[in-house]
């Protein structure tokens, strides 16, 4: 993963779905690029809107 980071442009932006185990190194987790647990946190956000239009409209 290191070698990637290292050839990925600087203004890439890493996603992944999560869990993110034997995937991607835990030393991806503080390059600035990774944006895999804003994904994770916002995804939370939609769904939690989402159960709310379907159930109370």
């Amino acid at each position: 993963d290191k070698i990637l980071l290292d050839i990925m442009k600087k203004d890439a932006i890493i996603m992944h779905p999560l869990p993110r185990v034997d995937e991607i190194a835990p030393e991806v987790d503080a390059d600035p690029r990774a944006a895999y647990f804003r994904q994770a946190r916002n995804g939370l956000y939609i769904r939690m809107a989402l159960l709310k239009m379907v159930l109370l409209g």
